[in-house]
């Protein structure tokens, strides 16, 4: 049995705003937020926040339900561009799948 990491990312957009001393990050469609000291800080704390999110979810078998209930929905097309002034952040999701996997099944 042999195990391959197989890499997903989402490009998610995100507003970053300032408050005071902090850099406030924000990925609204998926309705999760972070801070830091620095605007890359903040953005840096999003993305794990995001990943962390997003695998919770999933290990505990609530991605769909989550994603439902924030108002996504399956699209048969992409829409392209993002809104205007919307930041966007590749956001990486690691997974690791165990398979059966031959030397030569290529």
């Amino acid at each position: 049995m042999g195990e391959m990491t197989v890499r997903f990312h989402l490009d998610v957009p995100v507003c970053v705003k300032q408050e005071g001393g902090w850099y406030i990050a924000g990925c609204f469609p998926l309705d999760v937020f972070s801070q830091g000291k620095t605007e890359a800080e903040a953005v840096n704390n999003l993305v794990e926040a995001l990943q962390l999110f997003i695998g919770s979810c999933f290990k505990r078998g609530t991605l769909e339900q989550a994603l439902k209930e924030l108002g996504f929905k399956p699209s048969s097309h992409h829409k392209g561009a993002p809104h205007d002034g919307d930041r966007i952040v590749s956001v990486p999701l690691p997974m690791l799948a165990t398979r059966n996997v031959e030397a030569d099944a290529c």
